[in-house]
């Protein structure tokens, strides 16, 4: 089934006294996530056409949001990339009405590798923030 691209939402992901909290980057105007698999070559003498394996998996994200320096997930970003910390990020869609879980999506302890800021005239400041996966990426539903 098909989902809307406003349904994926970014979330700053918190666990306090065992309770998991989902906190949509509020001002989110895009975001983008990226799986990838490095090849490794496995061909030799005997093989026509290059063979390969999956070697190293890694993810990436970027979410563009309006630039809010009060915003408690922003400054979080801030933060991390200073400090070097990781941060928790869910992109995907939530269900439940007052403990919401992930119905659809990644999860993943991020670094955030890069924050621009663009302030054009006559438009609303934006935020890029840039997430490399540092670890697995948890699905949901869980893959077979």
């Amino acid at each position: 089934m098909a989902t809307l691209g406003n349904n994926r939402r970014v979330y700053i992901v918190t666990t306090a006294s065992s309770t998991t909290t989902y906190t949509w980057l509020t001002g989110e105007q895009t975001n983008s996530f990226n799986l990838t698999s490095e090849a490794i070559e496995t061909s030799d003498k005997s093989t026509e056409w290059a063979q390969f394996i999956s070697g190293k998996k890694g993810a990436t994200a970027e979410v563009t949001v309006y630039a809010d320096d009060t915003n408690a997930q922003q400054q979080a970003a801030l933060k991390a990339l200073t400090t070097g910390a990781d941060v928790k990020v869910f992109i995907g869609t939530l269900t439940g009405t007052s403990t919401k879980t992930p119905s659809e999506g990644d999860v993943f302890s991020a670094v955030v590798t890069a924050i621009s800021d663009t302030n054009d005239n006559g438009s609303v400041a934006t935020r890029s923030i840039s997430l490399t996966a540092n670890g697995a990426v948890t699905h949901y539903p869980a893959i077979s």
